[in-house]
């Protein structure tokens, strides 16, 4: 079986493999397949149906659909029209050349081209975004918005210039930041959870309170819940553990404070609520990659001699 690993939004970086602009034939039917990355599918106009495992979506203008790595697909395209839609094969972060493998895989071997072994792609490790859960069928509010990164997509995979991956890379990210905001609130809480309500109270409370001890144990009692099911509910509604959470306010709001250059560390930690002032610069470090110091040094403008 393939390793999969996880990769968290600081290192999430996007590797496109293969990305299409097509019209595809009225009546026309691509048969079971396997993919051994993660696509998109954008459906500009036309209709039709895509099956992932024992799942049929209908595919129609505005939809967005998601594969996964290893998920038996299949897709007919309606009798009434061709379907215009975009396809982008990419991975959440650049696996290695040893793990690398080429379009042709999906499109077809070229004249002297050797295919990987189906076996050697089967076993291929793969990267998913650590907490976030995209669902296989999406209908965008941001229609406009996705049409046009789509197209970005196509037009800098085109490009040959030196220069190009570093903006199919942008254009990736942005539409992964695109998806984001159509799922979660602005306080990261997932839309389409059923207590999508109560955890933003509780984000909100965290917000006003990062500074006081806070703990499962109080923002379960404030919502009438037991602490095991408040923490439960939570992770589901935002991917994230309390504690975590908690942490990551208080990280941002320390980081603010290093920027303004105006307080000592020790001052700083007591204001985001870790008053022990070894236990905040190890939490710093493990969080940011340096020690509270060291960042602030960082960002201090330096006189050019």
């Amino acid at each position: 079986m393939a390793s999969t690993y996880r990769v968290d939004f600081k290192r999430l970086s996007p590797y496109v493999r293969y990305i299409h602009e097509v019209l595809v034939p009225p009546g026309s039917h691509l048969g079971e397949r396997y993919i051994y990355d993660h696509e998109f599918i954008y459906i500009v106009s036309g209709t039709g149906w895509l099956r992932i495992e024992s799942v049929t979506y209908t595919m129609e203008p505005g939809v967005l659909l998601y594969i996964r790595p290893h998920h038996l697909n299949e897709m007919f395209v309606s009798e009434d029209g061709p379907m215009h839609c975009f396809a982008v094969h990419f991975d959440y972060m650049f696996m290695g050349e040893a793990t690398d493998f080429s379009p042709s895989v999906y499109l077809g071997r070229k004249q002297g081209e050797t295919l990987p072994d189906v076996n050697w792609l089967r076993a291929r490790p793969t990267a998913e975004v650590q907490d976030w859960d995209i669902p296989e069928f999406m209908r965008p509010s941001r229609t406009t918005a996705f049409h046009e990164t789509f197209k970005e997509l196509t037009e800098h995979y085109q490009e040959s210039r030196a220069d190009s991956h570093l903006w199919l890379k942008s254009s990736m990210l942005r539409l992964l930041g695109l998806v984001y905001i159509e799922l979660t609130t602005k306080e990261g809480i997932r839309i389409e959870s059923p207590h999508a309500g109560l955890m933003t109270e509780a984000v909100q409370f965290m917000r006003q309170n990062y500074k006081d001890k806070l703990d499962v144990p109080l923002l379960a009692a404030r919502a009438n819940l037991s602490p095991k099911y408040f923490g439960t509910l939570f992770k589901q509604a935002t991917g994230q553990t309390v504690t975590h959470y908690l942490l990551l306010l208080r990280m941002e709001e320390a980081k603010r404070l290093l920027r303004s250059n105006e307080r000592t560390v020790k001052d700083i930690a007591d204001e985001v609520g870790i008053p022990d002032l070894f236990y905040f610069s190890k939490l710093f470090k493990k969080s940011e990659g340096l020690s509270p110091k060291k960042y602030a040094q960082s960002i201090i403008p330096r006189e050019i001699k």
